[in-house]
């Protein structure tokens, strides 16, 4: 009786913070959904009705007023004792909803996707980034980008024709200034890469926010926050996973022309590897542009988190998993074949990776003793050039090898937990699973 009285009485109201993005566009689910954005950034996935209560809780009302408000809108009927279950049991675990004068009782869940960064640090502040992103916008223009891509094809024939790339890159190897040189400009290229994103993000209406450096597994690598791109249609998220291809374009159009009025073999180089690098986001098994460009296709915010559903509703004789249900067809048909694809894709080079990882491992010791050779000469010798390029050589030999026993032991990890998990009951989902909540970090290059 005092559980059903407090139900009555208890007063709900939105958290702090919280900001109605709105109707999803091109969703590939087969119903409506609307996105909230929390004060700490993260996005988070509604039902419609799960939204109007959201949207009549901006000040705190007794339960049978909140009720009848959310009625009204909805144009179906939610009672009293719905509504709490509803606020409960959905809104006040992900941190949407709370009692008027109190804190959330704990951390609201956050995201975490496969392969996400970690020990972010900010690079540009979100002020500079909405200032740049601001000047730059006009890039985006058509006929600029329509100009942009035809001057890059001209470009790349003419280099066919004139250039040598073979006598580039022997000089570029030959010469320890030239390949510290080549370093740094490609890592301008990865941060113009990310204030690609966020003007594409600005061109289209939305708020960019930082770009930082993050880990990678070990990897470096540059990233632009444009969660607000959630709030945008099909076509402007789209636009906001190549706006960073297109910055690059314009910096090999620039490195283009530094070469064919200098004859430097170094900006040749950079042409050259800068559009292998391009190519290089365009797959979609990790979490790089091509990935966001299939995700925002299908209309799935997160691909990675459909592959158990997917693979689950394969089995013969077993039904559907709900999460494949909600989709609609044509972006069922997307994630379906995408995990039918990548799933051995990357078994393979796990498979690959395991098998081959002792010749990788002493064979990148081995490298890295004569490069410790070189450095320790170099700092007797007091040749600091030598001695950058020697610790240089040896960073990138521990990465990739690093990198390899980190993959190889979290995918050990998981199967171990999993088959934990076969042998205990598991308690619920902490997250109701149409509402798991996301953030829409842009990786660009690693260094």
């Amino acid at each position: 009786m005092t559980q059903g009285l407090t139900a009555h009485t208890t007063r709900w109201q939105r958290a702090a913070g919280l900001e109605l993005l709105g109707l999803v566009s091109g969703t590939g689910l087969n119903r409506s959904s609307y996105l909230v954005r929390r004060a700490d950034g993260q996005v988070v996935q509604l039902t419609e009705l799960l939204h109007r209560i959201l949207n009549e809780a901006e000040r705190p009302l007794p339960p049978a007023e909140l009720a009848q408000r959310v009625s009204n809108s909805y144009g179906r009927e939610l009672d009293v004792d719905g509504l709490t279950i509803l606020a409960e049991s959905k809104l006040e675990p992900l941190g949407l909803l709370k009692h008027p004068g109190t804190d959330v009782s704990a951390p609201a869940p956050t995201a975490a996707p496969l392969l996400a960064l970690s020990a972010k640090t900010t690079v540009v502040p979100r002020r500079a980034v909405e200032r740049l992103s601001g000047l730059l916008r006009i890039l985006f223009w058509p006929p600029v980008v329509i100009a942009a891509c035809l001057a890059l094809v001209a470009l790349d024939i003419q280099l066919f024709v004139v250039a040598d790339a073979a006598t580039a890159l022997t000089a570029v190897l030959m010469t320890p200034q030239m390949m510290l040189a080549l370093v740094v400009l490609m890592t301008v290229g990865a941060l113009v890469h990310e204030v690609g994103h966020a003007t594409a993000c600005r061109y289209g209406g939305a708020t960019p926010g930082v770009i930082g450096v993050g880990l990678y597994l070990v990897f470096p690598a540059f990233y632009t926050d444009v969660t607000d791109s959630y709030r945008l249609d099909r076509a402007g998220r789209l636009r906001t996973d190549l706006g960073g291809l297109y910055f690059h374009l314009w910096w090999v159009l620039s490195a283009g022309a530094g070469y064919l009025l200098t004859g430097s073999p170094l900006l040749l180089l950079l042409v050259i590897v800068t559009q292998l690098q391009m190519v290089q986001q365009l797959p979609p098994a990790v979490r790089l542009d091509g990935y966001f460009v299939l995700a925002d296709l299908a209309g799935v915010p997160d691909l990675f988190s459909r592959v158990v559903p997917v693979l689950r509703s394969l089995v013969p004789g077993r039904s559907p998993d709900p999460r494949v249900l909600e989709l609609r067809p044509i972006s069922r048909w997307i994630v379906t074949s995408w995990v039918l694809i990548i799933i051995p894709f990357l078994a393979f080079v796990l498979a690959w990776v395991a098998i081959s990882l002792p010749f990788i491992i002493s064979q990148a010791i081995g490298a890295a003793a004569i490069h410790a050779q070189t450095l320790a000469v170099a700092v007797a010798l007091a040749q600091p050039l030598e001695a950058t390029m020697a610790l240089l050589g040896i960073l990138l030999l521990a990465m990739p090898t690093v990198g390899a026993v980190l993959v190889l032991s979290k995918v050990a990890l998981s199967i171990g937990q999993w088959a934990a998990g076969r042998l205990r009951v598991r308690p619920p989902h902490p997250l109701p699973r149409h509402a798991a909540p996301s953030r829409r970090l842009r990786i660009g290059r690693h260094s």
